[in-house]
């Protein structure tokens, strides 16, 4: 197998785990949360808390295989990095602000995802050991931050969730600490990601390991979790979702690596059968807004508060987009809005390289006359 053909594998085995992860927030969005506690309700609940974590992984998954992956195979020049992930941050904060404001009762991820590519923009050139070390910083000093600062300021962890009208300091506040996923705690599963991006995701060993041991730390931190609600620094030892807690939190991680780990291998061995999935990652941002947009326009269309009406509702929608994103990748490269999120970094990358080879004409004869080369 070629390079190139490793490395489509390698990115649609990426793709399919995006995919996946945008089915669980749908499935938290359109049903009933918490599920209720039946074998059914279970299994529905397996989603929630866990999906926006992959979300966030991926991200960092993502960041990684961006900076290896420059023209010819070689790694991008960090500068290059940054420029995107900054472009990127730029673009997303005010679509999520915006998504917040809307009728729908999501807590959107979107403006999140912004900050955490300012952050991988600062860090995604660490060492593997200071990868690891920050993620588990994240995961033990994020949660004790979190609880401090909820025991001293409650007010901010009650508030409703920022949106593009609210004050600067208060979006700030929401994305760095009090809000749904923030950086405080959430440094970790994209750290994580990071990491986990730089392996050799071609190498059907690395792809068992990370599905068995993600595996089973995803039991272990369940098996260790302690009961909710439990006040004070006991607190630190639930796995209630979304209460920004270590062991929730390292779960979350491990079944987001057994997540990535079963999607690179089943991708790999069966790439046509897989591919509508693959599409449906690659268009994971415009069917996470789609959903946004169609909850807010019409909730009492696809809001379900049964279980089998929600899985039902669930399935009709994901193979509608599954359809569509099959459709449109067969015709196209790119969703709709992802062009719009690649198409500002394209006219940036077009003018700066028009710049460079200004320069390289303009400095071109003055060169060779200062260095007295022959002919001129």
């Amino acid at each position: 197998m070629g390079v190139a053909t490793r490395r489509t594998r390698r990115l649609g085995g990426v793709d399919a785990a995006r995919a996946v992860a945008v089915l669980g927030m749908v499935m938290v969005h359109f049903g009933p949360t918490p599920a209720p506690d039946t074998a059914l309700g279970d299994l529905y609940g397996v989603a929630h808390g866990r999906a926006s974590v992959l979300f966030a992984f991926l991200a960092g998954v993502g960041v990684a295989l961006l900076a290896a992956g420059g023209p010819g195979g070689g790694a991008r020049r960090p500068a290059g990095v940054r420029g995107r992930l900054l472009l990127r941050a730029v673009l997303l904060l005010p679509l999520g602000l915006w998504l917040q404001g809307l009728d729908h009762g999501v807590l959107v991820i979107l403006q999140f995802y912004a900050l955490y590519f300012v952050f991988a923009a600062l860090v995604f050139t660490l060492p593997d050991l200071w990868l690891l070390v920050g993620a588990g910083s994240s995961l033990l000093g994020g949660a004790l931050v979190y609880l401090v600062a909820g025991a001293v300021a409650p007010e901010w962890f009650a508030a409703y969730p920022a949106a593009i009208e609210d004050p600067a300091g208060r979006i700030a506040r929401d994305l760095l600490l009090s809000g749904a996923y923030p950086l405080a705690t959430w440094a970790a599963p994209l750290l994580a990601g990071l990491w986990v991006g730089r392996r050799d995701l071609s190498s059907p060993a690395t792809l068992w390991w990370l599905l068995g041991a993600g595996l089973a730390v995803a039991g272990v931190a369940a098996f260790a979790a302690g009961p909710d609600g439990t006040p004070g620094l006991a607190g630190l030892l639930s796995a209630e979702p979304h209460e920004q807690m270590p062991l929730w939190m390292l779960g979350s991680i491990g079944s987001g690596c057994a997540v990535l780990g079963g999607a690179l291998l089943l991708v790999g061995r069966l790439p046509g059968l897989t591919w509508p999935l693959v599409a449906t990652g690659q268009m994971a941002l415009t069917v996470y807004v789609g959903h946004l947009l169609l909850l807010a326009a019409n909730e009492e269309l696809v809001r379900r508060e049964s279980v089998p009406e929600a899985f039902l509702t669930v399935g009709i929608f994901f193979s509608i987009a599954v359809c569509a994103c099959g459709v449109w990748r067969a015709a196209l490269p790119r969703g709709p809005l992802e062009y719009a999120l690649a198409a500002p970094w394209w006219v940036v990358g077009r003018v700066l390289e028009d710049l460079g080879q200004g320069r390289k004409v303009r400095r071109g004869p003055a060169a060779r006359e200062g260095r007295g080369e022959p002919g001129t």
